[in-house]
């Protein structure tokens, strides 16, 4: 009599993936999600989602109102001496006036005034040096505004250079029926390093795309067009007053909240600031730190930006293990997902990134693209923990 065996056979649908299975549980759902990480990191790209500028109208007939540029001067004799020019040389037949606000001047600022003064268009005004309990730099915006001839408020600093000398013409433009602001674009010169331009790119592309969606949160850069009677009719800065920096970030999150904001992302409206030092870097990071804490709104930001780089590092991530698992067990199914989440998402955003930097100039390398992204987040950790660690007492004019 032929007794039984208890001991199962193995049939080929029972053997692991390292035995010569071809599919089974594991395989499938690593797989799936590989697949949905792709996706989900291609489509939650900041730049595969387009900036709009269709919501501006231009003022009947084309015509342009009259402008007063306010040029905001902290020791900038240097910057004044090699940029000012470029203000006063606009082609605007509209109009326009150059404001130039002192708010410090050690290094003869006003010496340097002194060689333009045969300029018609050109005035110049100071912050008091008695001026205390406030920031010297929103107040030197708010006596520019109130000096200003002109209803539209064309502002920018000083280490600034207008692109074009259609700046003003380009960013009038928007200054249509139902606009009571106009968003501009600026950034650093080649020379200031790739991810520097990089990185303040993408912060701006994100705030004018938010701007041009109807939920304007912050500025980004130093290129903001405003209505002098409704920063007039809104008390200017008051409620922030006494925050050192800050003062585009502020005008847009307290003006716009309501509406009316359009804009102007044209390479003839751009303006170039200067690179920054090491220490300049540092401290515009750190502030604003500060700054954000203040604004009101930011949530769809916020929530757009940290599921872009999350989806990115999450994608990156699963990719790498995967395909040591792949490897580690033999399951060369999975290798391909692998390998494709890899590669496709870094294409995806590579291109997409790519359209958005031609579109603005930006000459950052486009292979750095990817590396660029994934260096933000550790970027941002490393400013956030500095701000902690900073005494709080030094983003405000006073104790209080």
């Amino acid at each position: 009599m032929t007794r039984r065996s208890n001991v199962p056979v193995a049939t080929v649908g029972d053997k692991k993936c390292g035995e010569g299975m071809l599919f089974d549980t594991v395989t499938i759902l690593t797989c799936a999600v590989l697949a949905v990480l792709a996706v989900l990191s291609s489509l939650a790209d900041m730049f595969f989602r387009k900036l709009h500028e269709d919501g501006s109208e231009e003022p009947s007939g084309g015509e342009r109102p009259p402008v007063s540029v306010i040029v905001v001067a902290d020791n900038n004799a240097r910057e004044l001496r090699e940029n000012l020019s470029a203000f006063l040389a606009q082609d605007y037949p509209p109009g326009f006036e150059v404001i130039v606000v002192i708010e410090k001047d050690e290094d003869g600022t006003a010496d340097v005034l002194k060689a333009f003064a045969g300029s018609g268009n050109l005035y110049t005004t100071f912050v008091p040096a008695s001026s205390r309990y406030m920031s010297r730099r929103k107040l030197a915006v708010t006596l520019g505004v109130k000096a200003a001839r002109n209803e539209w408020i064309l502002l920018t600093d000083a280490e600034c250079r207008p692109a074009s000398p259609h700046w003003i013409s380009c960013m009038a433009s928007r200054c249509g029926d139902g606009v009571d602001m106009v968003l501009g674009y600026s950034n650093y010169p080649a020379e200031a390093g790739g991810f520097k331009v990089f990185s303040r790119f993408s912060h701006e592309y994100a705030m004018l795309r938010m701007a041009s969606l109807g939920k304007a949160y912050a500025a980004g850069g130093s290129n903001l067009m405003f209505r002098k009677s409704m920063f007039m009719a809104g008390n200017g800065f008051r409620g922030n007053l006494k925050y050192l920096r800050g003062e585009y970030d502020f005008l847009v999150n307290k003006y716009a909240a309501g509406g009316g904001v359009a804009v102007e992302a044209s390479p003839q409206a751009h303006v170039v600031e200067e690179a920054p030092t090491r220490k300049e870097w540092h401290d515009r990071n750190v502030f604003y730190r500060e700054t954000r804490r203040r604004l009101s709104g930011g949530a769809p930001y916020k929530l757009g930006a940290g599921l872009d780089l999350f989806s990115l590092y999450a994608c990156m991530l699963a990719a790498v293990l995967s395909a040591a698992y792949s490897v580690v067990v033999h399951c060369w199914l999975v290798l391909p997902f692998s390998l494709a989440a890899l590669v496709l998402p870094w294409l995806s955003r590579t291109r997409s990134a790519g359209r958005a930097m031609s579109r603005f100039g930006v000459s950052s390398p486009r292979w750095k693209v990817v590396p660029y992204e994934l260096r933000i987040v550790w970027h941002n950790a490393k400013y956030a923990l500095a701000y902690q660690r900073s005494d709080k007492y030094d983003f405000i004019s006073h104790k209080s």
